[in-house]
């Protein structure tokens, strides 16, 4: 289809590179919560003017990811435990039907990956290293979610995933979490067994798991 010659959208461009880094920043740890937000010096860091980077602070408030005062001062939004009890929960039920539609797809190969990363994930907590033992987590959980099939329900669980890791990564403690590795062996097992009933309750138990390790009150808040 012939298209009409437009000039290049280069602010628009902009805005949306400053979006995706700091939204990166955020989601990350790079920039912490209560962190202040100077545009100026956020544009020197990206290389880039000042209003791409306000345009990009607008849209990340209306995400919740940014706030702003009355008296124009912007920070990285606190991490409350409130979060993780109403963010939790949702990501667990999606988690269960990407099971269910991602269980008559797995195989050996998925199982390998599965076990290999909670091994990673074992490892991880011995050493005492959240960001490691999340991220095996995280490509644990990847490994079934990837088979089901529906990529809306990938997308939808990416999103909330990056809040899940934000809100672990600001309340992560010496909690012994040894646990998640037995529930992750268990679940392989069930999986291999072609049991979903017994996955689904195992999965759930894993994210009951988590949520009490991250957030066993209401609604404390972490600001770095």
């Amino acid at each position: 289809m012939p298209l009409p010659e437009t000039p290049p959208l280069t602010r628009v461009c902009l805005s949306d590179a400053a979006y995706d880094r700091l939204r990166e920043w955020i989601l990350d740890g790079t920039l912490l919560p209560g962190e202040p937000l100077r545009d100026e010096a956020l544009a020197e860091a990206l290389g880039m003017s000042r209003t791409p980077v306000r345009d990009a602070l607008q849209r990340l408030e209306t995400e919740g990811l940014v706030l702003s005062t009355a008296t124009r001062r912007t920070y990285v939004s606190p991490v409350t435990t409130e979060q993780a009890h109403e963010i939790y929960p949702i990501t667990a039920h999606l988690e269960a039907l990407a099971l269910q539609l991602a269980l008559p797809h797995l195989d050996e190969d998925t199982f390998a990956t599965m076990t290999a990363a909670n091994l990673r994930l074992k490892d991880a907590l011995q050493r005492e290293d959240p960001d490691a033992a999340m991220q095996a987590d995280q490509e644990l959980h990847d490994g079934f979610i990837a088979s089901c099939g529906n990529e809306q329900l990938i997308a939808l669980l990416r999103e909330l995933k990056y809040k899940v890791r934000r809100i672990e990564r600001a309340f992560w403690s010496a909690t012994d979490r040894t646990p998640s590795v037995r529930d992750h062996e268990e679940l392989v097992a069930a999986l291999r067994a072609n049991d979903l009933g017994a996955a689904q309750r195992i999965l759930a138990r894993n994210w009951q798991h988590s949520l009490l390790w991250t957030a066993p009150e209401r609604p404390e808040s972490r600001e770095g």
